[in-house]
């Protein structure tokens, strides 16, 4: 602020006021360009508001260098044929207090499955437990014993049928859930599994062969992921019983990498199973999210064209051949 006093300063002044009077201006134009970018910010976030009341789902990019905002996934039906899906699977060693983290860790391209594995929950606690855009769509918790289980949570814009194993589950021998996806090529069934180390391997043999007997009689197509506590880096007597019941529905591991690293050790005890022979179009990759002491895998995997032609494949079991047919075979 300047003072006007003798008539010797008043040349000064004038030239201050002038002076005051152009800042003045420039201030005035700064305010107004202020104010029209606000007005700007102000329309934008009014349109944004007018799309989510006229369509709760605001479509993004799947772009992997962006993150995705939340309750803005829109991510398009994928089951038709000649696409891809992916599964991912951990085994998570308690889902409890975890559901925030996993939703980080897969949103920036989220999987159209999660099986997980060790999930330590009963079911009122499952059933509660919210990842956003999926639904539980199988499960299976412990009776009478603590800890384990297995689940799996699809995306809610996916169709799927749960199916009915769950009368196969022997706590700790085997802990099993699947689903059928509903779409327009074969009949696909994804198996989540659970063995734990203490558990009777007989009974998880036993009833592992039961289930997909079962499924087999309906003509699916198995994918099967898990934590089945056999190191697949090693041969062993286990390994071996294992792999002659699943090549006899022509299954095998495809997980060539450690999922457990220690310390002093690694092993591969969690795997995925599929037939190659006709899901021949994959990738398999680790995960590493440091949610548990065992890293994820994420499978990518085509879905053909239906099959309509039939084969056969002829295999031993204990010494005693088998004939097995009806297995669907792409033309």
């Amino acid at each position: 602020m300047v003072v006007c006093g003798s008539s010797g300063t008043n040349g000064k002044c004038v030239n201050d006021k002038q002076n005051n009077a152009g800042n003045f201006s420039d201030l005035c134009s700064h305010n107004k360009s202020a104010v029209q970018n606000t007005n700007t910010i102000v329309d934008v976030i009014t349109k944004c508001t007018n799309m989510k009341q006229s369509n709760s789902t605001v479509i993004l990019k799947t772009d992997t260098s962006h993150r995705y905002k939340k309750h803005s996934l829109n991510i398009p039906n994928i089951l038709h044929s000649n696409q891809t899906i992916k599964i991912f699977h951990q085994n998570i060693r308690s889902l409890r207090n975890k559901t925030n983290e996993l939703f980080c860790c897969i949103q920036d391209d989220p999987p159209h499955i999660l099986c997980l594995t060790e999930h330590h929950l009963q079911y009122s606690e499952l059933a509660s437990s919210h990842i956003e855009n999926y639904t539980l769509g199988a499960h299976y918790c412990r009776n009478t014993k603590h800890m384990g289980g297995v689940c799996m949570f699809i995306q809610k814009n996916i169709p799927f049928t749960h199916l009915e194993i769950g009368n196969y589950c022997i706590d700790q021998d085997i802990e099993i859930c699947g689903i059928q996806l509903n779409h327009d090529c074969d009949k696909l069934c994804i198996l989540a599994v659970y063995r734990s180390p203490s558990g009777n391997f007989d009974n998880f043999l036993t009833n592992l062969d039961l289930v997909l007997q079962k499924l087999f009689l309906l003509k699916f197509t198995f994918i099967i992921c898990g934590d089945i506590n056999i190191n697949y880096l090693a041969d062993s007597y286990k390994k071996k019983q294992l792999d002659s019941i699943l090549h006899s529905f022509n299954l095998c591991s495809i997980v060539n990498f450690p999922t457990r690293i220690g310390p002093i050790s690694s092993s591969t005890i969690d795997n995925v199973f599929i037939d190659n022979s006709y899901l021949n179009k994959y990738d398999i990759a680790p995960v590493i999210n440091g949610l548990s002491d065992h890293d994820a895998q994420l499978l990518t995997i085509q879905i053909l064209q239906k099959y309509i032609n039939n084969r056969h494949v002829y295999y031993k079991r204990n010494n005693k051949s088998v004939y097995r047919s009806g297995i669907p075979v792409k033309t």
